[in-house]
């Protein structure tokens, strides 16, 4: 099954006070674009348009990932 995303479909009012609130509440790109519909790409345009600060998915050091 496809992820189905909102292609190119204008964001709406709601849509932009929602993603204000996730990205005030800390939440992560990724976990944000399953829950809305839209791609991370498309989210982080639309926060820069905003000017809206966002978090990408955390980063792992080197030494997490030698320890796994």
């Amino acid at each position: 099954m496809r992820n189905r995303t909102k292609h190119q479909s204008r964001w709406t009012p709601e849509e932009d006070a929602e993603l204000r609130r996730r990205c005030e509440a800390g939440e992560y790109l990724i976990d944000m674009a399953r829950v809305m519909g839209r791609s991370q790409e498309s989210l982080r345009t639309r926060c820069n348009v905003l000017g809206i600060p966002c978090r990408s998915a955390p980063r792992q050091s080197r030494r997490q990932i030698a320890a796994e």
